[in-house]
């Protein structure tokens, strides 16, 4: 859950991937639909690239709040749903002012899929 906070918009950031948002609101404990993203767009190919995930308090006006940052691979996240992708969500700012922070909250992976497209050549080869 992300502590003291009413509401969530999470924004998943790759180089090759534009942003992907949800905004889920009136709680603390936010959880997030389920959405599909090409391994080539996440991740190029690599499985050890780092995904920078950051983590926002939606404001109605547009001046949403940070909350804090975590990072994943692909190789962590094909892990699936496990105590290896429970997230520390971090905001780096507090992180440097505050000696006792520890973290603003925690994001956990609920469930991670791969989806194999097979294509006509797949087909044809398949007999």
């Amino acid at each position: 859950g992300i502590q003291g906070k009413k509401c969530g918009t999470v924004i998943v950031k790759a180089e090759e991937l534009s942003n992907c948002r949800e905004v889920v609101k009136n709680t603390l404990n936010p959880v997030w639909q389920a959405f599909k993203i090409p391994v080539r767009a996440l991740c190029n190919g690599d499985y050890d690239r780092t995904i920078k995930i950051e983590v926002y308090d939606w404001d109605r006006d547009g001046s949403h709040d940070f909350i804090g940052e975590f990072s994943t691979s692909y190789r962590e996240l094909s892990r699936g749903q496990s105590q290896f992708n429970v997230y520390e969500v971090v905001n780096p700012k507090k992180k440097g002012r505050k000696k006792k922070y520890l973290n603003s909250g925690t994001v956990t992976l609920l469930s991670f899929l791969v989806d194999i497209e097979v294509t006509f050549l797949d087909y044809i080869k398949g007999g």
